[in-house]
């Protein structure tokens, strides 16, 4: 199956870098357009984020960026992730079904641009809405008791939504195959709800990202 799996990732990048190559040969023989120019500096991306929080817990998810080139080596997108976390213990609550949608302005910076291998700074900010389940505190003995874990039992789960600072710093590398195929990595620091009050929901640790530039 892995076998499989690698044989349609290596026919796919020679069918989009062949084609690369057809479109730069007729773009060659015409003058090029305005739009022309704007869909040649334009770019899609789509990947896959894994945060290890500083509570040990994964959240795991996607994301996809539309972004354009302002120059051959600084570009801008705009998107929007989805991550789930299961489960999230913090400052002695109990949190389930942990849901974060950022909508997310990047910025990414080349550091040099005409090598297989094309390291990037990036920085990111936006708004995150967050949805998850809170379990509070409860006397022990008390009737509403759902959970104990250890000294401490918690009552029944309820449904909280809210918003917050999205914020990520990190650096990664890009593959490039080809101008329309590019593999990449990334790592950074990542925060979901950056606050200057501690109490706050705020899955936040070290990201690990792998995806695709188109």
């Amino acid at each position: 199956m892995k076998k499989l799996g690698l044989l349609f990732i290596w026919i796919f990048s020679i069918l989009v870098c062949n084609a690369d190559i057809i479109d730069n040969k007729s773009g060659e023989a015409k003058k090029e357009g305005e739009f022309d120019s704007i869909i040649k500096k334009s770019f899609i991306i789509a990947s896959y984020q894994n945060l290890r929080s500083t509570h040990v817990d994964h959240f795991t998810g996607f994301n996809v960026m539309a972004g354009y080139h302002l120059s051959p080596k600084l570009s801008l997108g705009i998107g929007v992730e989805d991550v789930y976390g299961q489960r999230h213990d913090d400052n002695g609550l109990k949190l389930s079904e942990i849901r974060l949608v950022p909508v997310i302005v990047d910025a990414r910076y080349l550091i040099g641009e005409n090598k297989f291998i094309v390291p990037f700074i990036e920085l990111s900010t936006g708004i995150t809405f967050l949805k998850y389940y809170k379990k509070l505190q409860v006397p022990a003995g008390s009737p509403d008791i759902t959970e104990t874990d250890g000294p401490f039992s918690f009552g029944p789960a309820f449904l909280v939504k809210e918003k917050g600072l999205y914020t990520y710093l990190g650096s990664g590398a890009y593959f490039k195959i080809c101008k329309h195929f590019m593999p990449f990595i990334g790592i950074g620091f990542k925060g979901y709800n950056m606050t200057f009050n501690n109490l706050d929901i705020n899955p936040h640790g070290l990201n690990y990202e792998i995806g695709v530039k188109f």
